[in-house]
């Protein structure tokens, strides 16, 4: 594995971030799709990396990284972990709704919002 630079990790950092809040504003939406098409850009950019490999599997430690990529890696690690009902795929969905329920700025600013 190579090793990134600062400045890379730093663009993934406010990439991770930027698409955090425009899936928060598609899920607010409905769109399902659209984020759908979001996530799968954003995890092959992390793909792209090397911090997970193709079958979603973390390849470095999450805490070495910043707060929004440490978040994320930690969200791909325990939707991995979940036992899934009838065998079913792992999907962006199940992923985005634990990076979601893990992401303290989530909880405390938009959560309140939806109701």
């Amino acid at each position: 594995m190579t090793k990134h630079s600062n400045e890379q990790l730093q663009e993934l950092e406010v990439e991770i971030e930027q698409t955090l809040y425009t899936l928060i504003d598609l899920e607010l939406e409905e769109n399902y799709a659209t984020m759908n098409t979001h996530f799968a850009q954003l995890l092959a950019k992390v793909q792209g990396a090397q911090l997970i490999d193709y079958k979603l599997d973390v390849l470095v430690e999450p805490q070495a990284f910043a707060t929004e990529t440490c978040i994320l890696l930690e969200s791909l690690i325990e939707a991995k972990a979940r036992p899934n009902k009838r065998h079913r795929l792992l999907t962006h969905r199940m992923i985005l709704k634990i990076w979601l329920r893990k992401n303290q700025r989530f909880m405390r600013e938009f959560l309140p919002q939806m109701f």
